[in-house]
C-alpha cells in the first residue's frame, strides 16, 4: 500500500520572496510549529557557498543546518537543498550522523551552456554532485528541474542514471508552473515503470496556471505501491506564483488519506511569521506569471515586470512572444529592461503613425479578445 508524505519547503522555496531573511526568531518558531503540526519532512533551507547569518535560511555548511535541530522529533525527517550550478564544497559537508539533517535535495539540470555558448549535457555533472552527498551517508532527493522539457527517452535515461545512486526519491519538478495533470500523470507513469520500488517519487509544483492543487490531488491518487512525496509551503509562499499551499493539501490528506496534520499549527506559522510578509511582498497567481508559464519563460521575468510601473500584461505577452527560446530561459534584468525599452520604442513609432501597436492582436501568440 502506498504512503503519502508531505514536505514543507516554506523556509527554502519561500525564501525566494524575502531573500531568505526570515529572522532568527521566526526561523526557530516555524521549525517548532511545523514539528508540532506533524509534517513528515521539514526543509530547513538552502546549502550554498555564500556567507550565512542566523537570520537567513542560507547555510554554508551542514554544521550550520544541524544547529537548527538540537533535538529531532521522532518520525520526522529534516532536509536541506542545494544546486549543482551553485555547489557547496564537499569539505563543508559533514558525514551524516544521528543528530544531522537526514536528506539533501539536489537540483539538477538537463543541460547547460558551456563557455562557448553551446548547449551541452549537464546530467553527468549533476550525478557526480549527488554522488558526493550519497557517499557522506545522506538520503538524497534528486530534483530534475523543468521536467516538461524531457522527451520520454531522455526522462527514462535520466531516471536510470540517477537511480544507480540508490536515491531516496526522484522528483517530477514543475519548476515554472507550466504543467497540467495529464503531463504530471505521464511523467509519473514513466517514473513508476522505470524506477525500483524502493525509490520514492516526489512532485513539486508551482501555481502560474493555478494547477498546483489539482496536480497534487491527481498525483496522490496515482495507482502505485511506492511512497509518494508532495512539496508544499505555508500560504503557498514560494518563487514566482508560489507553491502548493501546505494548509490546503494537509486538510485534503487528513480527509482522504487518514493523515493527522495539525492544521491549527500551520496557521500559527502564518500568523507569527508569514502574515507580516504579505504586507511587504507579493506572490501567488498574477497575469505576469501566467504569461511566463504560457511562453515557457523564466518566472523571474514575471517578477521583474510586476515591479515596473505601468507595464500592461498584454505588453508582457508581446515581449515574451517575440523573445527567442534562449532569451526566455536565460533571464537577466538587463534583458528584461532591454525588451521593455524596445517595445516602448515600437509603441512610440506606432503612435506617431496613428497606430497603437499594442492593439494589433494578430502579432500576438494568441488572440487577446
Amino acid at each position: 500500500m502506498k504512503k503519502i508524505k508531505l514536505l514543507d519547503c516554506t523556509l527554502r522555496d519561500g525564501g525566494y520572496i524575502n531573500n531568505w531573511d526570515f529572522g532568527e526568531e521566526h526561523i526557530e518558531s516555524t521549525i517548532h510549529l511545523l514539528e508540532k503540526a506533524n509534517i513528515d519532512i521539514l526543509e530547513l533551507g538552502f546549502l550554498r557557498d555564500e556567507a550565512s547569518n542566523p537570520n537567513r535560511t542560507i547555510f554554508q555548511t551542514t554544521k550550520e543546518v544541524n544547529a537548527l535541530i538540537p533535538k529531532k522529533k521522532k518520525g520526522l525527517l529534516y532536509a536541506a537543498m542545494t544546486e549543482v550550478f551553485r555547489p557547496v564544497p564537499m569539505e563543508n559537508i559533514e558525514e551524516r550522523n544521528e543528530k544531522s539533517v537526514d536528506i539533501i535535495r539536489i537540483i539538477v539540470w538537463k543541460d547547460k551552456h558551456d563557455e562557448s555558448g553551446k548547449l551541452v549535457d549537464a546530467l553527468q555533472e549533476g550525478y557526480e554532485y549527488c554522488k558526493g552527498f550519497a557517499e557522506k551517508g545522506y538520503d538524497i532527493f534528486v530534483q530534475p528541474a523543468r521536467v516538461e522539457q524531457y522527451s520520454d527517452e531522455e526522462f527514462i535515461a535520466m531516471l536510470k542514471l540517477y537511480s544507480s545512486l540508490n536515491p531516496k526519491a526522484i522528483y517530477i519538478v514543475d519548476s515554472w508552473g507550466t504543467m497540467y495533470s495529464e503531463q504530471v500523470y505521464h511523467y509519473l507513469k514513466l517514473a513508476d515503470e522505470n524506477l525500483p520500488e524502493e525509490i520514492s517519487i516526489g512532485f513539486h509544483g508551482h501555481n502560474n496556471l493555478m494547477q498546483a492543487f489539482s496536480n497534487a490531488v491527481d498525483f496522490i491518487h496515482f495507482d502505485t505501491k511506492r511512497e509518494l512525496i508532495l512539496d508544499s509551503s505555508i500560504y503557498g509562499m514560494g518563487r514566482g506564483a508560489g507553491n502548493l499551499n501546505t494548509e490546503i493539501i494537509a486538510k485534503y490528506l487528513n480527509e482522504t488519506e487518514n493523515k493527522h496534520y495539525d492544521i491549527r499549527s500551520f496557521f500559527e506559522v502564518y500568523e507569527k511569521s508569514i502574515r507580516e510578509l504579505t504586507k511587504k511582498y507579493l506572490w501567488g497567481y498574477s497575469p505576469e506569471y501566467f504569461f511566463t508559464a504560457y511562453h515557457h519563460a523564466n518566472p523571474q521575468y514575471g517578477t521583474w515586470y510586476s515591479e515596473q510601473e505601468e507595464v500592461k500584461s498584454t505588453e508582457i505577452e508581446r515581449i515574451l512572444s517575440a523573445a527567442s527560446y534562449e532569451d526566455r530561459v536565460m533571464y537577466s534584468a538587463s534583458k528584461a529592461e532591454q525588451f521593455l525599452h524596445e517595445l516602448k520604442e515600437k509603441n512610440s513609432i506606432g503612435e506617431r503613425n496613428g497606430t497603437n501597436i499594442t492593439q494589433i492582436t494578430k502579432v500576438c501568440a494568441f488572440p487577446l479578445t
